[in-house]
């Protein structure tokens, strides 16, 4: 069997400003929210940058696919997260009502609403951690080689070693969706964008086929075993 041309390692911190440009590729103008409020249409968007940034490199958990020149030609940012009942999307809430890019603020309160519907703290009284799918990314010339599978398979190895069974993606796109349920996920909270409203308007409508906002859930081993 041919060999998939790259290979799978823990992202470092030195790795930061590659998977930066690899986000700034992909991510930043290809996510359905970021093009429908045209975040990055005027350039960098300083408040996104940021938000990426405080997730690398995490402690370990967050994976990138290297090809054989030392290419970061893929990347899935993970970050573990409390289970808290009763936050349910107020510190999202907060960083909206802080954020003064009004395009940005939009994005994070469509999160705040994304926290308050999926109430998974609530859904899963007896965990108290889960580890958090938060970007996902391949090169445009890397695509369909398997990487999100491997990048996957790392992160599922990784919460299992760390005893966390639940393993969290959100997708914002119809096809980060359809990828979602391929790779064995479970829809936890959909909301349809245009019933996502603040003040009686909706606040994000992308195009379609992206009409919904979804969170997605797996896991990873009985709470028995």
């Amino acid at each position: 069997m041919a060999q998939p041309g790259y290979e799978i390692k823990p992202i470092q911190a030195a790795d930061t400003e590659d998977v930066m440009n690899l986000l700034r590729k992909t991510f930043f103008i290809d996510e359905p929210m970021n093009l429908a409020v045209g975040l990055c249409s005027e350039g960098t968007c300083t408040e996104l940058e940021n938000y990426c940034k405080k997730a690398l490199p995490g402690d370990g958990c967050s994976f990138k696919a290297v090809d054989k020149e030392g290419n970061i030609v893929g990347a899935m940012v993970n970050e573990f997260d409390t289970l808290t009942e009763g936050d349910n999307g107020s510190g999202y809430l907060q960083m909206a009502e802080n954020c003064a890019n009004p395009k940005f603020k939009k994005i994070l309160y469509v999160l705040a609403k994304r926290e308050e519907g999926a109430r998974l703290a609530e859904k899963f009284p007896n965990d108290d951690k889960l580890l958090d799918v938060k970007i996902a990314a391949t090169d445009p010339n890397w695509r369909k080689r398997g990487i999100m599978n491997a990048l996957l398979n790392e992160t599922e190895k990784l919460a299992k070693q760390r005893g966390v069974r639940i393993l969290r993606m959100d997708t914002s796109s119809a096809y980060s969706a359809m990828a979602a349920e391929r790779l064995g996920f479970t829809c936890m909270y959909s909301a349809p964008y245009n019933e996502i409203k603040l003040d009686g308007r909706p606040l994000i409508v992308p195009e379609p086929p992206h009409v919904d906002d979804r969170v997605y859930i797996k896991i990873m081993f009985d709470k028995n075993n």
